[in-house]
């Protein structure tokens, strides 16, 4: 059948689309990065001018990642003036806590119905690399394991949507567990030990067992952030902006190889 002018130009729109959206999920995933390693501070104002010149992109991409982070509560968005980053509250880790422990319960009891032998390959791999990776790791980047194992309990309960509520709640939870690990010099040793026998238990599909393990672990984990590090409830991100000033990255998107 042959295509109208209006088939073709709606065929072009989807087509030029494409680039804008990963352009504007690689300046979030800039600026999210900025957020939640602290470089940008509870408070601090981003304008759009000045992270387009940062980065090196126009000012579109850049509205379109202050409205994604918005939607992931990073971020309050002002008329007009950009967006300012959001603090923490202890009403904030418990929310986000709360809702965790719902969701990842749930992810425990359908994986272990519906992990492969390779996802659990992978969640044991990577339970047996942390004891390893505490000695030479950064707090940071132990972080960024811990949220990896995690997010492979979501990949093995193959379940699409419950995948999609944690990659909301994900970039809360690292910088949560990043305050954490700085906070707590032993974060590294109670992390590894619970992981390792999580695999275990889901292995053996001992379903009580290992959801009374995950909501120990998840409560451990609000209590030491709680009691490490909350900002008061009433210092949230529409505080005294301060300027975005410095670069967020060291690099612009879309340059290089």
């Amino acid at each position: 059948m042959t295509s109208t002018v209006s088939d073709d130009f709606s065929e072009a729109k989807a087509l030029t689309a494409v680039p804008h959206r990963v352009l504007s999920d690689e300046v979030a995933d800039r600026l999210r990065e900025a957020i939640v390693t602290g470089r940008f501070k509870p408070g601090q104002h981003l304008r759009e001018a000045e992270i387009s010149a940062a980065l090196q992109v126009s000012r579109s991409p850049v509205r379109d990642a202050f409205a994604q982070l918005g939607h992931e509560g990073l971020v309050a968005i002002r008329s007009h003036r950009g967006a300012i980053v959001v603090g923490l509250t202890a009403q904030d880790v418990e929310e986000v806590y709360t809702l965790r422990a719902s969701l990842e319960s749930l992810a425990v009891r359908l994986a272990i119905a519906r992990a492969t032998p390779e996802d659990l390959s992978r969640l044991r791999e990577l339970a047996n690399r942390m004891p390893e990776a505490a000695a030479r790791l950064s707090p940071r980047e132990y972080a960024e394991l811990d949220v990896a194992f995690h997010d492979l309990v979501y990949q093995a309960a193959r379940h699409d949507r419950l995948y999609a509520c944690w990659t909301m709640l994900r970039s809360h939870i690292f910088r949560f567990l990043l305050t954490r690990n700085l906070v707590n010099p032993d974060f590294s040793e109670v992390g590894h030990r619970e992981h390792g026998e999580l695999v275990e238990t889901m292995a053996a599909h001992d379903t009580e067992r290992a959801l009374e393990m995950i909501r120990a672990h998840l409560e451990g984990a609000y209590a030491r952030l709680i009691k490490g590090y909350v900002e008061p409830l009433d210092h949230r991100g529409d505080t005294t902006p301060h300027s975005s000033g410095t670069d967020p990255t060291t690099d612009a998107p879309g340059g290089g190889d």
